[in-house]
C-alpha cells in the first residue's frame, strides 16, 4: 500500500482494531503500512474523532500545479499511469516526451507530476477489500449419520464416448457413505461450466427426498453455492439451505483436507466409473455411477474407522431411515424465513458510497446518502424489521432497505 495515501476504509481498520487490543505495530504489519502511519491516524481520531477520518474529495484541487497545462498533457499522464502502475514520475515524463501527440507542448516538472498523479491515487492503485464480517459457525465431530454430509464437484472427466462429464458428489461424513453422484455436462475449462445454483437446488431436493435433511453440509468455497468466493455476500443457496434448517459449513481457503472424505469419494468415483467408462449417454453413464454407491454403501467393506471393515449400511442401518424427513412438496412448510434473517442478522458488510450516494449489495444499488459520498459506511440487517440498515462508521444511521434476493419465493424458486 502506498505510504502517503490511506483510504478511508484503512483508516476505519486502524482504529477497530487498536480499540479491540491489537497493537498497531501488529495492525501495520498486518495492512502494509508504516507503523507511524498507523499512529499518525490513531492519533488523530482521539483528537477530533471519526470526522479526522474522513477522506476529501478525489481528484486534484482547484489550484492544482497542472491547470495551467493543456488538457492533453493530463490525459496521457492519466492513461500511461492506469496501463503502467509501476512506472515512475521519470519514466512517465520520458514517454510523454516521445508521445506524438505531446510534441511542442511544455511537459510539467517531475514533483508537479508526482503531485497530480498523487491526487488521483484512490483511482489508479489497487483497493483492498472492504472487509465483511460473517458468522463462525461451530464446528463438532458428528456423532451419527446423517448429522453432517460433504458436498463437492470432481474436475472435469473426459469420457471418450460422451466428452467432458462433472460429477456432483454428496457422502455422509461420519461413515463416508456415498449418497449421490449427479452428472452434470463439463467442460475442460471450468468443469461445472453452465451449471446453475437453480441445477444444484434442483439436484438437492432429490437427495433430500431419498435421504432426508441432513443438520448440517460441508461445502468449499465455489461461488456456485456460496455467492462469493470471497463469501462478500451469501449465495441464494446458502439461504435455501440456512432456510430448512441445514447449516452450512464453508472450507478454510485453500484446505480441502477440510472435507476430506468426499474428496477421497471424487477419487473413487473416477478409479472405479469414469475410467475406461464404455457408454453412449450420460443416461447410461449416470446409472453406472448410482449402481456402484449403492454397491459401496450396501456390499463392500469400508475403511472408515466407524464402520469396523464393515460396508456403511451393515454398520448403520440408520443409513436408510431419514432423520428429518423432506419431500418437495412440504418445502414451503419446511422453510422458515425467520431462520434466514437471523443468519443476515449475523453478517456485517462494508461498502464504500459512491458520487450518487448509493451502495451496491447482491447487485443491487441502493440509496444511503449523497452526503457521505467516499465515505465508507457498514451495512446490517435488522431480523425484525426485515430492513438493512446502513450506518456511519460512528453509528449514525443513513438509510434503510430491502433486496429482491432476500424473499422466500425466490430463495426457494417458486417465483414467477
Amino acid at each position: 500500500m502506498n505510504e502517503r495515501y490511506v483510504t478511508h476504509a484503512t483508516r476505519i481498520e486502524i482504529v477497530e482494531r487498536h480499540r479491540e487490543g491489537e497493537s498497531l505495530l501488529d495492525i501495520s504489519q498486518a495492512i502494509g503500512i508504516n507503523y507511524y502511519t498507523a499512529r499518525k491516524w490513531w492519533r488523530r481520531w482521539c483528537k477530533v474523532g471519526w470526522e479526522a477520518l474522513t477522506p476529501k474529495p478525489p481528484g486534484p484541487t482547484a489550484k492544482s500545479t497542472l491547470c495551467r497545462f493543456e488538457p492533453m498533457v493530463r490525459y496521457v499522464a492519466l492513461r500511461l499511469k492506469r496501463e503502467h502502475p509501476g512506472w515512475g514520475v521519470d519514466l512517465l515524463l520520458l514517454h510523454m516526451s516521445r508521445r506524438p501527440s505531446l510534441q511542442g507542448k511544455p511537459l510539467p516538472g517531475r514533483s508537479s507530476l508526482a503531485k497530480y498523479l498523487q491526487s488521483y491515487l484512490t483511482r489508479l492503485a489497487p483497493q483492498r477489500r472492504l472487509p465483511t464480517h460473517r458468522p463462525a459457525p461451530t464446528v463438532v465431530s458428528p456423532s451419527g449419520v446423517h448429522v453432517r454430509w460433504q458436498m463437492d464437484f470432481k474436475g472435469s472427466v473426459k469420457i471418450d464416448t460422451i466428452g467432458h462429464v462433472a460429477p456432483l458428489n454428496i457422502c455422509d461424513e461420519y461413515s463416508s457413505a456415498p449418497l449421490a453422484c449427479q452428472l452434470f455436462t463439463g467442460t475442460t475449462a471450468r468443469p461445472e461450466k453452465g451449471v446453475t445454483f437453480r441445477d444444484i437446488q434442483h439436484c438437492l431436493r432429490d437427495v433430500f427426498s431419498h435421504w432426508g435433511l441432513p443438520q448440517q453440509l460441508r461445502i468449499d468455497r465455489d461461488s456456485l453455492w456460496v455467492g462469493s468466493a470471497r463469501l462478500e455476500w451469501p449465495g441464494t443457496l446458502l439461504l435455501w439451505l440456512v432456510g430448512l434448517g441445514v447449516s452450512p459449513l464453508i472450507n478454510r481457503p485453500r484446505q480441502p483436507t477440510d472435507n476430506a472424505q468426499v474428496e477421497r469419494l471424487n477419487r473413487t468415483w473416477f478409479e472405479h466409473v469414469g475410467r475406461g467408462a464404455r457408454v453412449h449417454s450420460m443416461q447410461q453413464l449416470q446409472t453406472l455411477s448410482d449402481e456402484a454407491w449403492h454397491d459401496r454403501r450396501h456390499y463392500l467393506p469400508s475403511r472408515n474407522p466407524h464402520c469396523i471393515g464393515r460396508p456403511p449400511v451393515v454398520a448403520f442401518p440408520e443409513l436408510t431411515q431419514p432423520q428429518r424427513p423432506y419431500h418437495p412438496a412440504e418445502e414451503a412448510f419446511l422453510f422458515d424465513m425467520q431462520r434466514v434473517y437471523h443468519y443476515l442478522a449475523e453478517w456485517e458488510w462494508q461498502r464504500k458510497v459512491d458520487a450518487a450516494g448509493c451502495i451496491s449489495m447482491a447487485d443491487t444499488n441502493r440509496l444511503v446518502s449523497k452526503r457521505h459520498k467516499g465515505h465508507i459506511v457498514k451495512i446490517r440487517f435488522d431480523p425484525q424489521q426485515s430492513l438493512f440498515i446502513a450506518k456511519a462508521v460512528d453509528g449514525t444511521s443513513l438509510n434503510t432497505f430491502t433486496l429482491p434476493v432476500i424473499d422466500a419465493s425466490y430463495i426457494m424458486g417458486t417465483g414467477s
